[in-house]
C-alpha cells in the first residue's frame, strides 16, 4: 500500500510546479492581447517579402522619396524578416502573432526552469520569473528581435550548466551552430559573444582565485576556445565581417540613440520601468543578505546587463533573463526559515495546468475577435480588417485605403505610418520611416520641427513635400496649425489620421 502511494506521488505534475505555470499563463494572455503596433513590424515583413520574391536581400533605401532610391542600407536582420514573411505566407497575420507569443512563453519558461535549477524551488522560480515578465512588457512588439530570445537563453543555460559542471564540454559546440542562425536573424547576436566573454572571464577569475566550485583551467580554456569558434561563426552571413561594424554603428547612431525612446535610458514611469527600478533594489538587497556570495561570473552578469539595460529600454529584457536565475539562487539562501513540504505529484495537477492555458488559447488571434472583450480594449484595435486581427488602431488602415484610391504627391508622413505604407502601399513613397539610421540627423530634426508645427511651411518646401499624412494624437501641434493655414486643404480625416494637400 505504501509503495503504491509513493508510486502515485512520483507520477504526474507536482503542485509546486503550478506556481510557474500560473505566472506564464497570465503573461501569455497579456502577450497575446498586445496590439500589433504600426512602427516596426510592417517594414520588416516587406523586406522579408522582397527577399522571398527576388531571391536576394535588398541593400538600398527603396521606399523613401526624401533620399535617393539607391542610398545604401543594411538589412542586418534579413533572416528574421524572411521568417516573419514565411509565417505570414503560411498563416497570415494570425500565425505571425501566435509565433511571437510562443517564442515569448518558451523563453520565459526557460528563465523559470534555470531559476528552479539554481534555487531548487519552483515557487522561487515563479517568484523571480514574474518580475522578469513585468519589466519586459514594453518589448513585446512583433519584430525580428523575437528570434533572439531563444538563442540568448540557449547560450545562457548551456554556459551556466557547463560552469556548474552539469554538462560535458561537447554541449558547448552547439553555440557556434546557434550563432550561424542568430547572426542572420537579428543584431542582438553580439550578446551571445558577450555571454561567452563574461563566462570565460568570470570562470577564469574564479579558477585563479581558487574559489569554491572553480573549474580547472583546462575547462576555462574550453570556454575560450568555443568563444573563438562562435566569433568565427558570426562571419557566416551576407555581410561577412562587416556585420560587426553594422551593429556597432547602429548602437552609436545619433538619431537612434538620441531621438528614439526605446534606445534611451529607462525612467521611473510606467509599469515596466517602475518595476525595473524596484527590481534593481531587490536584487541588491537579496545579494547582500544571502548566505551565499555571488560568483565572479554572476557579478559580471548582473553588472554588465544592468549597465546595458540602463543604457536603453530595449535592453531591459536581457537584464531580466540573466539576473533572475542569479537572484533565485541568492533568494533560496536568505537567512530566513522557509516552510518545508513534500509536493504531491498527480495527474490532477496536470489537468489544472492544462486549464490554466485555456484562456491563453482563447485569446489567440484566430479567436480573439469573437470574444466579448472589454470596450476599452476594443477601442485599441481595428476589427474585421483585411490585414488581420490585433492591429493597433494607431495603424493608418483607412487613411492608406484612401491614398490607394487617391495616389500621388510627395508625402510627409508620421514616422510609424511610414512603416505601414511600406508594406501596404509601397508605390506611395514615404518621407521618413522607422529605419532610423537610414536618415540623416538633420532630417530627423526637421521632422520633429514640422511635427511640432514649427516653420513647417518653410521646411516642407525645403524638401518639396506637397501632401501630409499626420497622426492627430502624436502631431497635434501640426494639425492645429494646418487648420488655420489657407495654404493647406484638409483632404481626408478619420479618428486619428488626417491627409492635407497644399
Amino acid at each position: 500500500m505504501v509503495n503504491n502511494t509513493r508510486q502515485s506521488q512520483s507520477r504526474g505534475l507536482g503542485i509546486d510546479q503550478l506556481w510557474l505555470l500560473v505566472i506564464l499563463a497570465g503573461f501569455g494572455v497579456f502577450v497575446s492581447l498586445t496590439p500589433l503596433a504600426p512602427n516596426d513590424f510592417w517594414w520588416h515583413i516587406k523586406i522579408g517579402q522582397l527577399t522571398y520574391q527576388n531571391g536576394a536581400i535588398p541593400s538600398t533605401n527603396l521606399f523613401s522619396w526624401s533620399l535617393p532610391a539607391d542610398t545604401p542600407f543594411t538589412y542586418g536582420a534579413w533572416l528574421g524578416e524572411y521568417l516573419l514573411y514565411l509565417l505570414y505566407l503560411v498563416g497570415r497575420l494570425e500565425l505571425v502573432i501566435f509565433t511571437r507569443t510562443v517564442l515569448t512563453l518558451i523563453a520565459f519558461w526557460l528563465v523559470g526552469y534555470e531559476a528552479r535549477r539554481r534555487s531548487g524551488s519552483w515557487r522561487i522560480a515563479a517568484l523571480v520569473t514574474a518580475p522578469a515578465c513585468i519589466i519586459t512588457i514594453n518589448n513585446l512588439v512583433v519584430r525580428p528581435q523575437n528570434w533572439s530570445w531563444l538563442p540568448f537563453m540557449a547560450f545562457f543555460i548551456l554556459l551556466s550548466r557547463y560552469a556548474d559542471r552539469q554538462l560535458h564540454g561537447r554541449w558547448l559546440l552547439a553555440l557556434p551552430l546557434i550563432m550561424i542562425f542568430w547572426v542572420n536573424a537579428h543584431g542582438a547576436f553580439v550578446l551571445g559573444l558577450v555571454l561567452v566573454g563574461i563566462f570565460f572571464t568570470g570562470e577564469a577569475i574564479r579558477a585563479w582565485t581558487k574559489l569554491p566550485g572553480a573549474l580547472p583551467f583546462r575547462n576555462v580554456g574550453q570556454i575560450g576556445g568555443i568563444g573563438i569558434l562562435t566569433g568565427l561563426a558570426t562571419v557566416i552571413n551576407p555581410r561577412f565581417t562587416q556585420i560587426i561594424g553594422y551593429v556597432l554603428d547602429l548602437m552609436t547612431d545619433r538619431p537612434s540613440q538620441g531621438l528614439i525612446e526605446e534606445w534611451q535610458s529607462p525612467t521611473p514611469s510606467g509599469i515596466a520601468n517602475t518595476a525595473f527600478f524596484i527590481l534593481i533594489l531587490i536584487v541588491m538587497l537579496v545579494l547582500i543578505y544571502s548566505r551565499v556570495r555571488p560568483t565572479p561570473t554572476e557579478i559580471l552578469l548582473v553588472i554588465g546587463f544592468l549597465w546595458l539595460a540602463w543604457s536603453g529600454q530595449r535592453y531591459v529584457v536581457w537584464f531580466g533573463m540573466v539576473t533572475m536565475p542569479v537572484l533565485a539562487r541568492a533568494f533560496a539562501n536568505l537567512p530566513v526559515k522557509r516552510p518545508s513540504f513534500v509536493p504531491l505529484r498527480n495527474w490532477l495537477n496536470a489537468a489544472i495546468a492544462g486549464l490554466l492555458f485555456v484562456p491563453v488559447l482563447a485569446v489567440q488571434p484566430w479567436f480573439v475577435e469573437r470574444l466579448p472583450l472589454p470596450a476599452a480594449y476594443r477601442t485599441m484595435i481595428w476589427r474585421d480588417i483585411p490585414d488581420g486581427p490585433l492591429v493597433d488602431v494607431e495603424t493608418p488602415v483607412k487613411a492608406v485605403e484612401y491614398l490607394r484610391s487617391h495616389p500621388g504627391g510627395a508625402l510627409f508622413n508620421e514616422m510609424g505610418y511610414g512603416s505601414y505604407l511600406i508594406w501596404s502601399l509601397p508605390e506611395q513613397k514615404v518621407f521618413i520611416d522607422p529605419r532610423v539610421e537610414l536618415y540623416p540627423f538633420e532630417q530627423w530634426q526637421d521632422y520633429i520641427r514640422i511635427s511640432r508645427g514649427t516653420r513647417y511651411n518653410e521646411l516642407l518646401e525645403k524638401y518639396g513635400a506637397d501632401r501630409i499624412l499626420l497622426n492627430t494624437a502624436l502631431q497635434k501641434e501640426l494639425a492645429l496649425q494646418l487648420l488655420n493655414d489657407t495654404r493647406w486643404r484638409l483632404e481626408y480625416e478619420d479618428d486619428r489620421a488626417q491627409i492635407w494637400t497644399r
